[in-house]
């Protein structure tokens, strides 16, 4: 029972921040932060942010950059978030780099070597 809740507050959250991330927040470089999953801990007491960077290509050393910018919005992020929603307590958020469409383009990538 407590995952379904958890996976329920993930959702909530994955739309609001995204939501937050493109309307309040004016910094230019986080223009192209796509946030594409959030996993909360079962006690909700911490929210890992899977984001990736919308682009031609993803390089990690921007990636880290971002990061940067958005661990010093996480507190503007969270005192948002506690006015938009009704929890309890909104958790601690962790930002990390979603690597798995760049892994998933390199399998695609060598299968279709394999093809050839």
């Amino acid at each position: 029972m407590a995952s379904s809740r958890s996976d329920k507050v993930g959702d909530l959250l994955k739309k609001e921040i995204s939501l937050i991330i493109a309307n309040q927040i004016k910094d230019p470089r986080l223009q192209n932060i796509n946030i594409t999953a959030v996993k909360v801990s079962d006690d909700i007491g911490i929210a890992t942010v899977f984001y990736t960077v919308i682009g031609e290509s993803i390089h990690k050393s921007k990636s880290s950059i971002d990061k940067e910018i958005l661990i010093k919005a996480s507190g503007m992020i969270r005192s948002n978030l506690s006015k938009k929603i009704k929890i309890r307590r909104v958790p601690k958020i962790q930002f990390r780099f979603d690597e798995s469409i760049e892994y998933s383009e390199n399998i695609e990538k060598l299968l279709n070597d394999l093809k050839q």
